[in-house]
């Protein structure tokens, strides 16, 4: 079995078949680019809002921002309008972006109060409208991102699967666990991929528990999926995808030196100044900062002192001396 062919969503080509997941708050266009660098196969926006795409809502186009290196990039929608999601669609397509994603999986109460993300599981009826809608709207391939199910025990996959690939969606891509099971590892159940892969003709992309190397390898062997989608593990190594492309290739995961996980640290502060402005970027790094030092001695401090800094030289100057005294000590 040939885990890294490459495969197609409709005419746009992915490779590596390892793409970047949306995740709010983190997959800004900055650390798209970073990911993209470390060779992801396809990158996705943060999720982004029908309702405010159709009603002009500025913070909804800072969301939008795509350069040319992310190239693919698939913009995910959520909604729980049919026409609103195809005015959405139609308009993210005319902004250049290579695919649509309709999230239909998203947990958040927010999302799901709103009857948007995983709330349209309990509706098939509601689901093939808003993929007719969307399909007619646009000429770029479609795709649909799902969970398992809404309640613990519950797999609405077949079902909907079936009605979203007959809707003319080009790639399904499958959580496989509840809403209710939120993101527990155990209760993965990459089984219910595996058969969704075997039923349907349109590629299907598995998703949930890739935390390491060996997870986006076992990810292929067990559901026979066209591609798997990475992201809790970017976030902290945004090298994830390239480290488990070398897993598979040799068995032996990426492993940086302190100085390069500095490089890329300082690399993703230059481009969100680019991109957000510094007083902006400063505030956003510091989420960023958390996970890619996770785990390491002396952090604490260190993220007190980076939530009381406002400039980039400070910034830079924390970072590296941290990084310098865990260099020394290694």
């Amino acid at each position: 079995m040939n885990m890294l062919r490459s495969f197609k969503i409709g005419n746009v080509p992915i490779d590596p078949p390892i793409v970047l997941a949306p995740i709010a708050g983190f997959t800004d266009s900055p650390f798209r680019i970073l990911v993209k660098n470390f060779t992801a196969g396809l990158v996705y926006t943060e999720m982004i809002s029908s309702m405010g795409v159709f009603f002009k809502d500025a913070k909804t186009f800072e969301l939008i921002k795509f350069k040319e290196n992310e190239k693919p990039v698939s913009a995910q929608i959520f909604g729980n309008d049919p026409d609103k999601l195809a005015y959405a669609a139609s308009y993210l397509e005319e902004k250049g972006f290579d695919i649509i994603d309709i999230n239909m999986g998203c947990p958040a109460n927010k999302i799901v109060s709103s009857g948007a993300g995983s709330a349209l599981l309990k509706n098939p009826g509601l689901v093939k409208k808003i993929v007719q809608a969307v399909r007619t709207a646009v000429k770029i391939p479609l795709t649909v991102k799902l969970r398992k199910g809404f309640s613990s025990g519950e797999n609405v996959l077949f079902e909907l699967s079936h009605i979203i690939e007959s809707e003319g969606a080009d790639a399904i891509i499958i959580h496989g666990i509840t809403v209710e099971d939120g993101f527990k590892k155990d209760k993965e159940d990459w089984e219910s991929i595996r058969q969704v892969k075997e039923t349907v003709s349109v590629p299907v992309i598995g998703n949930g528990g890739i935390i390491k190397e060996t997870d986006v390898k076992n990810m292929f062997e067990i559901t026979g999926v066209d591609g798997v989608m990475a992201g809790r593990a970017c976030i902290g190594e945004p090298w994830f995808i390239k480290s488990a492309i070398q897993f598979i290739d040799t068995g032996i995961p990426l492993s940086l030196l302190l100085s390069e996980k500095l490089n890329i640290i300082v690399k993703l502060v230059e481009m969100e100044i680019d991109e957000k402005g510094e007083e902006n970027a400063i505030k956003e790094m510091r989420k960023f900062i958390q996970s890619f030092t996770f785990g390491m001695r002396g952090v604490a401090a260190l993220r007190d002192k980076v939530n009381k800094v406002g400039k980039k030289d400070e910034l830079m100057g924390l970072l590296r001396a941290f990084f310098e005294v865990k260099e020394a000590a290694v």
